[in-house]
């Protein structure tokens, strides 16, 4: 799987960037204080980048899942936070606008979020529907005027909410919810705000009166990219806002899931592939009983099998990508790229925590902050149980 010229020139801009500007300062001394990195967002617009995969007519760089995919690993290792909330603007927030928004949402949209001008977040997830996505609760409904819909409802683990000025909210049509198609209902709605944070300026004609409240949920890893709950009581929503089809909003969902497992397998490489490097420079430093640790063929055995197999969850994300890009049906090759990438970045970061011994326990080390990090690609964009089934229903049908 050769990578054309194009892709590697801009890989090497991605590692350009990551070694002077972001390896010794945002992972290093930004990420353990937890605070949102707009300076980096910055640089990474302007770099073109957050609208890699948009068409040129909307300011993006019209490139494949190949380069993103590219892209994805290397600002996953040096930043996996910067990487996550670049992954949920391109691909959970971008992707489903560009493949199912209207001429008028795409040019409203997809030209801001490609500069940077604005984030945008995607809204599925709720306190009782995570793996069951078709279990979602929020309601929308027609109310006064033909042209509303009110949205009533709690979403939780929310990337980028705090800061973002589109959302992407799934509700169901109110009345829906007891149908024997647990998905029937589920649509698609574009919440659109004046200001980051999902902030409206206050709508005195608005009845009922709406209110949207934005609260950062605090986490372990990934401190530098927020997860939110969103509390939406009342949200007025424009019928020019409805994303695709009414009722049409599970498959939009799932789509938009099995091109973001991809991103999430690039970065779980990422991170696999920093903590390899941060133990190989840690072994070829360390001594114990006269050897440095790499010289210990044990050790050295170790790392190898590691590599070994993070070189190989890196070509299932080729492949992955390759697939999406061939314009056929990927979701058994963007599912299996991410149980298998997520599983040896956590695999990788729990023996090099171990292998740093005492100081691989601290929060003053790297090692435990690749190994928060490397945790939380076993959940997002579907659990390793979700990939299973996605792989094993493609066998059993």
């Amino acid at each position: 799987m050769q990578l054309s010229e194009e892709v590697r020139m801009l890989r090497d801009m991605v590692d350009d960037f990551g070694q002077k500007e972001v390896m010794d300062i945002g992972y290093a001394e930004l990420e353990p204080k937890g605070e949102f990195p707009e300076e980096f967002v910055k640089k990474i617009s302007d770099m073109g980048l957050m609208g890699i995969s948009f068409p040129e007519e909307y300011g993006g760089m019209g490139m494949d899942t190949m380069a993103t995919s590219v892209v994805g690993e290397r600002l996953a290792f040096y930043w996996p936070s910067l990487q996550l909330i670049w992954s949920a603007n391109v691909s959970l927030a971008g992707f489903p606008i560009m493949i199912y928004g209207n001429e008028n949402q795409k040019q409203r949209f997809l030209p801001n979020l490609a500069s940077g001008k604005i984030l945008g977040c995607y809204a599925l997830t709720e306190p009782d529907a995570g793996s069951d996505a078709a279990n979602i609760k929020t309601t929308a409904e027609i109310k006064g005027q033909r042209d509303l819909w009110v949205l009533n409802g709690t979403k939780t683990f929310i990337t980028n909410a705090t800061n973002a000025s589109v959302g992407i909210v799934f509700a169901r049509i109110a009345g829906k919810r007891k149908s024997k198609r647990r998905h029937e209902g589920i649509t698609a709605f574009l919440l659109s705000t004046e200001e980051p944070g999902l902030k409206r300026k206050q709508n005195t004609l608005a009845y009922p009166p709406e209110k949207i409240t934005v609260r950062k949920i605090d986490k372990w890893g990934l401190r530098c990219s927020d997860f939110c709950e969103i509390i939406l009581e009342d949200v007025h929503i424009a019928e020019g806002n409805v994303l695709g089809e009414v009722g049409g909003g599970f498959r939009i969902a799932m789509e938009t899931l099995n091109n973001g497992r991809i991103n999430i397998a690039a970065q779980a490489v990422g991170i696999a592939r920093r903590a390899l490097h941060e133990m190989k420079e840690y072994a070829r430093s360390r001594k114990a009983f006269d050897k440095r640790l790499m010289d210990i063929d044990e050790k050295a055995k170790k790392i190898a099998w590691l590599e070994t197999q993070v070189e190989a969850a890196w070509l299932m994300v080729l492949r992955a990508s390759q697939a999406k890009d061939g314009g056929g049906d990927y979701r058994v090759e963007a599912s299996q790229a991410k149980l298998f990438a997520s599983r040896v970045a956590k695999e990788t970061a729990d023996f090099f925590s171990e292998f740093a011994g005492g100081v691989g326990y601290t929060l003053e080390y790297i090692a435990e902050r690749i190994h928060q990090d490397a945790r939380a690609t076993l959940i997002y964009e579907g659990t390793s149980d979700i990939q299973e089934l996605v792989i094993a229903k493609s066998f059993r049908d």
